[in-house]
Formats: structure tokens, C-alpha cells, sequence
């Protein structure tokens, strides 16, 4: 079978840095997950870093620190991971959902402008498959109103859009470390920001809602436990280190698809490699998608459907008017061809082979 998702850890040297971690006592959040923090910062750029379990956590954790009130609404982009949901209606939020463009699962501005209102408090992004939104545009169009942005850049570590870094340029940036990402710690992920102010809130809430746990003289407000481990700190460093290697990998992986695929009836959702973007998965529209799919595991290869549109979440959709033409397209007809940095080369030419000679 031809794994869906395909990349090799440096276990040797994971082990190695854990064995030395582990004597000397580096098991919970502490010197080894600041490190962490502290060189995510210096590769993004920006002053601050909040190591967290997942990027769920990172979702949640970015929309508490905003202190919005029950029904507030927040402008979510309608292709997405389902944690944004779940994080909204943990908070009681209310989410309003904008089409994506017609050829990249990303936040169309043109919807994003109809959709604001007096109680629009938050916009969220979300930089799918690596490919960017043009957050200076966003910034423009809600120039003058008290709306804070979220980055969902969980899929986008690495890409950069005219030259910025994704999840860098807004008011919080979240980005998750699962195992299908390019650098990963297993499980994790992490806010950053350039807000004292707001890193300095992020620490409090992630820790039950204290500042120092050797000083409680008073409980304070709400917060939970959302720290992370050196443990994983120790596996998403070595990983950080190998950054440049998975790059390269996934981007000429990509350029073996979209150069070789030639079946009239697929067609490649393309990443603008050229400006930045980093190609997180191959993603393909396929008029024929299950029968595809059908054709394609029948000879032995693993491939991964596309969600469905967040709009159509069984806790709102009944409530939904607009009509999503862009985000339709995307949930019916898209597709997860093997993927990650380490596949191997005769494995995707032998799925090249099979979309070509598909009908």
C-alpha cells in the first residue's frame, strides 16, 4: 500500500537528544519547551511563542485571549479543520462563514466584505494546504473596527506570502505539530504573537489561569492546563532542524505531480511556489472522485477525501442561506494524493501512471 501520508522522523538522533533530556530530568514543561519557543520566534520572526498540546488547543487558547461575549460573532473562512468549530461553540461564539476562491480552498475578500457586521468581533483565516491569504488586505478592509485576526496556519509552517511568514502578520497566529505536518512533535502546536499584552495572557490561560504556582494567594480568572512537555519540545526541535530538508522534498514532490499528471478529467489545486508557499499535501479536483478513489485503492494506493465545507456542521447548517459555490466545489470534487516528504519516487510514479490512465 502507498501510504496517503509519507515522512521519517531522525529517530536516532531523537533518541539521542531525549536520552540526555531524560537524565537530566527534562520530562515537563520547562528549559527545553522555552528553547522551543524561543527558536520558533527567531524562525518566524516575531516576539512571541506559546508551545501548546495541539493546534486545537492553539485555536481555543487564541479566541479566549480575545475575551469576546456570548454570540459575538467571528468570520470563519468555510474550508477548514473542524477544532475552529469546536473551539466557537466551547466559548459560545457565533461563527459566520465566507466562501473560498474560486481556484484555492482560501478566504475570498470579496464574501469576507459582505459578511461583516456591528457584531463581528473576530476574523479567521485559514491558510489551507500551505497557501496564503492576503492578510494586509484583510487589515484594510476592516480598517477602524475593534475585529482582531486569528491566522489558522496549522497546515502553512514554513510559507510565506509576499514574503512574510503565515500566521505572522495578524493579531495571533496558530499552528499545529501532528504527525501530518512538516515538522511535527507527534502531537502539539503553538500560538505566536507580537503583543506582550497578549502573550503574557496566553501564558496565564494555559496555566489554569496563574502566573506563578509557587505564589497562589489568590485564584484567578478562567484558564486551564494547556502546557507542553520538554519531551515534545525535545522531538519538534530536532524536527525544526530538518525544516529546510522537508521543504525542499515536499516542493519537489509536487512539481513531479503537477508536471506528469496529464488526465484531462484531474486537475492539480495549485501552490504558488514561486512566492513562498510551501505545497503541505498534493491536492487534486477530480470530476470522478469516487470512482477514483475506488480505482486507485484497488491498486494498492491510500488516498484521503476532502471534508466536509464547515458550513455543513449538522449543529449549523440547517440555519445556513448563503450558498457556498466555491466551498462546494472543493468538498465534492477534492482529493489527498500521497503526500510528505518522504515518499518514494517509483511509489508516486506509479500513481501518476494510474491518473493517467484513468476513465
Amino acid at each position: 500500500m502507498i501510504n496517503q501520508w509519507n515522512k521519517k522522523f531522525n529517530i536516532n538522533k531523537i533518541i539521542k537528544n531525549l536520552k540526555k533530556n531524560l537524565k537530566n530530568k527534562k520530562f515537563s514543561e520547562g528549559y527545553i519547551t522555552q528553547k522551543f519557543e524561543n527558536k520558533i520566534s527567531k524562525f518566524l520572526n516575531v516576539k512571541y511563542t506559546v508551545a501548546l498540546p495541539n493546534g486545537s488547543v492553539a485555536i481555543l487558547l487564541a479566541l479566549m485571549s480575545l475575551d469576546l461575549k456570548k454570540n459575538d460573532e467571528v468570520i470563519v473562512s468555510n474550508r477548514g479543520w473542524i477544532s475552529v468549530l469546536n473551539a466557537l461553540k466551547i466559548l459560545n461564539l457565533k461563527p459566520k462563514f465566507v466562501d473560498v476562491k474560486k481556484n484555492s480552498p482560501t478566504l475570498c475578500l470579496d464574501s469576507l466584505k459582505k459578511k461583516i457586521g456591528n457584531r463581528t468581533k473576530a476574523i479567521i483565516p485559514i491558510h489551507m494546504g500551505g497557501r496564503g491569504c492576503d492578510i494586509n488586505k484583510i487589515k484594510k478592509i476592516i480598517k477602524g473596527k475593534k475585529i482582531s485576526i486569528i491566522e489558522d496556519a496549522a497546515q502553512a509552517f514554513g510559507s510565506k506570502f509576499k514574503n512574510n511568514f503565515l500566521g505572522t502578520k495578524s493579531d495571533l497566529g496558530c499552528f499545529s505539530l501532528s504527525v501530518a505536518k512538516t515538522i511535527s512533535s507527534g502531537q502539539g502546536g503553538f500560538v505566536v504573537t507580537n503583543n506582550k499584552k497578549t502573550y503574557l495572557k496566553l501564558k496565564k490561560l494555559k496555566n489554569n489561569g496563574l502566573t506563578e504556582i509557587k505564589n497562589i494567594n489568590n485564584w484567578s480568572k478562567l484558564g486551564f492546563n494547556f502546557k507542553f512537555t520538554d519531551i515534545a519540545a525535545t522531538i519538534a526541535i530536532t524536527e525544526l532542524e530538518k525544516f529546510r530538508i522537508y521543504k525542499k522534498k515536499l516542493t519537489e514532490l509536487y512539481k513531479l505531480y503537477f508536471k506528469n499528471i496529464k488526465n484531462h478529467n484531474v486537475e492539480i489545486i495549485e501552490v504558488d511556489i514561486k512566492n513562498g508557499e510551501i505545497p503541505q499535501y498534493i491536492e487534486i479536483l477530480a470530476m470522478k472522485r469516487n470512482k477514483l478513489v475506488s480505482y486507485l485503492k484497488k491498486n494498492g494506493v491510500d488516498v484521503r477525501i476532502f471534508y466536509p465545507n464547515l458550513s455543513n456542521n449538522i449543529l449549523y447548517k440547517n440555519n445556513i442561506e448563503t450558498k457556498y459555490i466555491n466551498s462546494d466545489k472543493f468538498e465534492k470534487f477534492g482529493l489527498y494524493l500521497p503526500s510528505g516528504p518522504n515518499q518514494n519516487i517509483n511509489d508516486i510514479k506509479k500513481v501518476i501512471n494510474l491518473i493517467n490512465n484513468f476513465k
